[in-house]
């Protein structure tokens, strides 16, 4: 069983798609574990981070994860085990001079 003391940061989703159309996220905040990665050798003007929590079926590539104020972009989606129980997700920060 999933540990839910390990999702300790608020977060909201939303969906900035280009073309106009609202995503309206039900729910739009939940709890997460939100980890910075140390930075790669490209990484200048970015920050990777790990975020993992409970299975929502509308995040996708679109989504963008707010966290105090930050915006991470979801680059990656991993549903653990496929059990629609866990999501482990890829996201940059990215970082503006």
């Amino acid at each position: 069983m999933i540990n839910p003391r390990k999702f300790r940061h608020w977060v909201t989703l939303s969906d900035p798609v280009p073309d106009g159309t609202p995503v309206t996220f039900d729910p739009s905040g939940v709890w997460a574990s939100v980890e910075p990665q140390p930075p790669g050798s490209f990484d200048e003007r970015r920050t990777s981070h790990i975020v993992t929590m409970w299975y929502h079926p509308q995040v996708t590539f679109n989504t963008m994860i707010t966290h105090e104020g930050r915006e991470l972009f979801v680059k990656g989606i991993q549903d653990v085990d496929e059990q629609h129980i866990e999501l482990v997700l890829f996201c940059e920060e990215v970082k503006t001079p």
